[in-house]
């Protein structure tokens, strides 16, 4: 018996293929090669979009670290948990007129005599004093995320602290 012979190998295009396959073939991988530049380089070297700290009034954290409550990992909430939490705060939480409460998700420690929390994670509301007014408190309430039960509040004067 004989062998048969090779095929020789073709040149050219795929039978089937248009050139007018070929022009979508590479619009559609150039198409990805921008997509997947945009992705990788897009907010390189750029801070958060979100600058919660800039948010809370001056001398937030050493008026809470002098009553003994730490926090720590601040972010922001949506705006129907900042409805939810508002609606379960106590009144004496009610902010003043022209003021908007500051809701953010963090965890925090209460070192006080007469609570125990470390590390604990809450929504804490922070409604400042309004910024017509030289001298006033401010009133932090710690919450549980799920029950929406306060686990610590705290009022501070606001007259006089620095960042």
């Amino acid at each position: 018996m004989s062998e048969p012979e090779p095929e020789a190998a073709r040149l050219g295009r795929t039978p089937g293929m248009k050139p007018l396959h070929a022009v979508v073939a590479v619009v559609f991988a150039l198409f990805w090669t921008g997509l997947l530049a945009f992705v990788l380089f897009h907010g390189k070297d750029e801070g958060s979009s979100v600058d919660v700290y800039s948010e809370l009034p001056p001398g937030f954290t050493a008026a809470l670290q002098a009553q003994g409550v730490t926090y720590a990992g601040l972010s922001p909430v949506a705006s129907g948990t900042v409805d939810q939490v508002l609606a379960h705060t106590p009144s004496d939480a009610a902010a003043p007129s022209g003021v908007d409460p500051i809701v953010l998700r963090t965890s925090f420690s209460d070192s006080a005599a007469d609570a125990s929390f470390q590390d604990r994670a809450a929504l804490m509301v922070v409604v400042p004093q309004p910024a017509s007014e030289a001298s006033g408190s401010v009133y932090v309430a710690f919450l549980d995320p799920s029950s929406y039960q306060v686990l610590t509040s705290l009022t501070y004067s606001g007259a006089g602290a620095s960042g």
